[in-house]
């Protein structure tokens, strides 16, 4: 077996089916079946993109993918790269290609401060401005029943998992808490198990964020969040990499590039909303919000300067993971508030939105160029002849 760039399809289709066989480790039935659960989705909405592959053939080919150049299952059709050339393939921060960029600028032992939402709050619980619950055990049950007294509605998150898995809304309602709490046990332990990242254990509530009106009338059911990637230099030089919104739609209460919501680029100078919308599937330019009839372009961020202060602020808590993407949303009391802060958070924000590949302009940013011929190397051995995989 053989990894080299082609863009012949009959050999990505092969190769991508041994890669699938050499390595049953990472490719379980779940992954697989997910995989191409979500090509079939992107391809109802996107046909052009899967110019009449089977699914089957896509699966082989995204897998080719992902391993020559770590571009992402979604990414295929996100930024139309299924059946692109290697040249094209090459100018985009891929889902997988960015952890050479993240490997160079943030130390690995220190990972953790972020990954683990519950390390995370404990380090920047100041900027949270909210109460946040660890749960691990039935002997935290008396602190969970207290705080669902104090939370009657709440959201659940993993402690350890990405992209807003396993994250809901919770209305305890006349619910039961010994059952709920048990339930919330019970959806996280098979959430985790689903993903090979899903090695955290435990159950984080926390309460409900109250949003300020200015963001809340983008679209009120959800929590409309700014995504800031700070990239810290060190001697207090840090910057702003292509900051943008996400705005919620249909009522959901989770807002999130991975769950379909619109995203929109910010003037990173005035805070001004500086593009049409684009949910990741590219299908049009969102001008007006399709359920608010807000338009996109134009949308002035509340207290712009507040929020990049408070980003560096952010920024310089954590000098040891010099890239991180924060997200932030605007309380009632008018005031920028930590969602959360991501040390491997994605690149594709900047090129879906601006649909063009980032990743010349990224590597001359941070002055870096990766050395590694291939993303996963020194993460998984290498079973492909003449490749050998670094340490």
């Amino acid at each position: 077996m053989k990894l080299y760039a082609s863009e012949d399809e009959a050999y990505q289709i092969r190769t991508g089916r041994e890669i699938v066989a050499a390595y049953p480790e990472i490719y379980n039935q779940w992954i697989i079946q997910d995989i191409k659960q979500k090509l079939e989705t992107c391809a109802k909405i996107r046909p052009d993109i899967a110019g009449g592959r089977s699914i089957e053939d896509m699966f082989a080919i995204a897998t080719y993918d992902y391993w020559q150049y770590g571009i992402g299952t979604t990414e295929e059709f996100f930024n139309e790269l299924l059946g692109a050339s290697d040249k094209k393939k090459r100018e985009y921060l891929t889902y997988r290609g960015r952890f050479l960029y993240i490997d160079y600028l943030n130390k690995k032992e220190d990972m953790h401060l972020l990954r683990n939402k519950w390390h995370a709050y404990q380090l920047l619980k100041d900027a949270y401005k909210r109460e946040v619950l660890l749960l691990e055990s039935e002997q935290d049950f008396p602190a969970f029943a207290a705080f669902c007294q104090r939370h009657p509605t709440f959201v659940v998150k993993p402690v350890g998992l990405g992209q807003s898995l396993g994250v809901r809304k919770v209305e305890v309602g006349n619910a039961n808490l010994h059952t709920l709490f048990n339930q919330l046990f019970t959806e996280i332990e098979t959430e985790n198990g689903h993903w090979n990242s899903g090695t955290e254990k435990g159950v984080l509530v926390e309460e409900l964020i109250e949003q300020g009106e200015e963001m809340a009338v983008l679209h009120p059911a959800s929590i409309n969040s700014v995504r800031i990637i700070t990239v810290n230099f060190g001697d207090g030089d840090i910057r702003i990499w292509y900051p943008f919104v996400r705005i919620g739609v249909g009522g959901n209460f989770i807002c999130s590039g991975a769950t379909g919501s619109i995203e929109a680029g910010i003037d990173a100078g005035t805070g001004v909303v500086n593009t049409s919308g684009i949910d990741k599937f590219r299908v049009a330019p969102i001008d007006t919000h399709p359920d608010t009839r807000i338009p996109i372009k134009g949308i002035r961020i509340p207290r712009w300067r507040q929020l990049c202060q408070k980003a560096i602020k952010m920024a310089e808590c954590v000098p040891t993971l010099r890239y991180v993407g924060w997200d932030f949303a605007y309380d009632k009391d008018r005031e920028w508030i930590v969602i959360e802060g991501n040390e491997n958070a994605e690149l594709s924000g900047s090129q879906i939105i601006n649909r063009e590949g980032k990743r010349e302009e990224f590597e001359h940013f941070i002055g870096y160029h990766p050395t590694k011929e291939y993303w996963w190397q020194g993460k998984y051995p290498s079973r492909f002849e003449n490749i050998k995989s670094e340490a």
